[in-house]
């Protein structure tokens, strides 16, 4: 994985997916199909997702466990807040925001002089994002849709996503090679951020 074919892939990514970019308008469907799809149909909800998995495998450890699990718990709770008109400000412009950050922390995350403070910096910005982005599916949740099956489906899908970054992650970590790939990847992530911040 060269660094021109990661740019090809990006720029196919932004091309194809255009009104994609923002995940929040109106996911059509109820239901399971509703949460399920949710995270995968915006581009700031994949990344972000992918970005934590990844992350996660290359801090190795319990953490490839603990960083998804507390995002998608944080997630369920910001969904909540988000279905009972719990008002929380500047939604949209935290979760671009997350893209950035955790676009850098993929980049960091595998150098071990940066793993001291890395590791709980992460936990907190897992914490902050994965509330903003249950926030937005419980916002967006249909009318028609059952909350029980709409969470359901967005776990699921969210988990999903995460186990891929984590197999990225472990290919990252695992070949010395493709260490450098991952920086290249992280700063890919982190622009697809600000092009997301930038259409807000």
């Amino acid at each position: 994985m060269n660094r021109s074919t990661i740019k090809c892939v990006l720029i196919a990514i932004l091309a194809v997916f255009p009104s994609y970019v923002m995940a929040h308008s109106n996911t059509s469907g109820s239901g399971f199909m509703a949460g399920l799809l949710h995270p995968v149909l915006g581009l700031d909800h994949l990344l972000a997702m992918l970005s934590v998995g990844i992350i996660s495998a290359q801090f190795g450890g319990r953490f490839v466990w603990l960083v998804p699990v507390m995002f998608v718990t944080f997630m369920v709770i910001g969904e909540l807040l988000g279905a009972n008109g719990v008002g929380i400000p500047y939604v949209e412009l935290g979760i671009a925001i997350s893209v950035v950050v955790l676009g850098i922390g993929i980049s960091f995350a595998h150098k071990d002089k940066y793993y001291t403070w890395l590791v709980p910096l992460t936990m907190l910005f897992v914490v902050i994002f994965g509330s903003l982005h249950g926030f937005a599916h419980g916002v967006e949740m249909p009318n028609s849709a059952s909350p029980v099956y709409y969470a359901f489906g967005f776990i699921v899908s969210t988990s999903l996503i995460h186990l891929v970054g984590v197999l990225i992650g472990f290919l990252f970590s695992n070949r010395e090679s493709l260490q450098r790939a991952s920086t290249v990847v992280g700063v890919a992530v982190a622009g697809a951020g600000c092009y997301i911040l930038s259409a807000l």
